[in-house]
């Protein structure tokens, strides 16, 4: 095993790891253009979001390096029905501030959302914004009854050592540059594996995914939702791991599951 890195080595691998790439200019989906941007203090700085419609309402969460745009087809087919929703920009994506983007601090800007915009009865996540999800849940800062999951990240082993092989760069680089991210963020939040957290949730679970996915192998949502209490699996074809979130056959799937049964406006 090469040597542990210089500091400056260790310091370029964890940002890589933890700060997200930024747009020049933010994006905004068209339908919240005449929307009222609503700023939400965080422990991750200014958190920007939409809300639109009148009582409980759906939560979209997207994923890493995205923004409120993803959704634009969502929040189109969810007017339709009437629903009302929120959508924001996670910590260090889009408009919203921060310098770290991972789970825990995606977390911390979906619980300022929620207790300041709620009340919330269910929740869209793409990708990686599924952590973010499940820890909030399993902190008490966000209680839903109906769960959508599109490409969620699902593969096990120590995703440090997965990108430190993706770039070249030495195991013991990736080991200190984990250490530093744990050390800041707190051992709970470390450890916390939301793969074990889903399959214990009782809530109405529909899960997405792409046959052709590039990020996330289609078999680990397979092999995870038969451990569900009440998941269903839902495979398309031919669609990525973004699109998987914008297709109008899955935008309306997603929104007919999520409007199934909410209450009236």
């Amino acid at each position: 095993m090469a040597g542990a890195g210089t500091a400056d080595e260790v310091q370029a691998f964890l940002r890589v790891n933890v700060v997200p790439k930024r747009r020049a200019e933010p994006r905004l989906a068209a339908a919240l253009e005449s929307v009222e941007k609503q700023i939400v203090p965080s422990p991750q700085g200014k958190v920007v979001a939409w809300r639109v419609g009148e009582g409980p309402a759906v939560v979209l969460v997207h994923g890493w390096e995205d923004d409120n745009s993803l959704w634009a087809p969502l929040i189109d087919a969810l007017g339709e029905r009437d629903r009302a929703l929120v959508v924001f920009d996670l910590p260090a994506h889009g408009f919203s501030e921060g310098e770290w983007g991972l789970g825990p601090q995606a977390a911390d800007g979906l619980a300022a959302v929620v207790a300041a915009l709620g009340p919330i009865d269910a929740v869209v996540a793409h990708s990686f914004g599924v952590g973010g999800v499940m820890l909030a849940m399993s902190e008490g800062d966000l209680t839903v009854d109906r769960m959508v999951l599109i490409a969620p990240p699902l593969r096990t082993g120590n995703r440090w050592l997965r990108y430190a092989q993706r770039l070249a760069v030495t195991e013991d680089v990736a080991f200190a540059a984990q250490s530093m991210y744990e050390e800041r963020i707190g051992p709970a939040r470390a450890s916390f594996d939301f793969r074990a957290e889903l399959t214990d949730l009782d809530v109405d679970l529909l899960v997405i995914h792409s046959a052709d996915d590039e990020r996330f192998p289609l078999g680990d949502s397979e092999e995870f939702v038969r451990t569900c209490r009440r998941g269903e699996f839902v495979v398309v074809h031919g669609l990525s791991h973004r699109r998987s979130a914008r297709d109008p056959a899955v935008v309306a799937r997603i929104a007919d599951f999520v409007s199934d049964g909410a209450p009236d406006r």
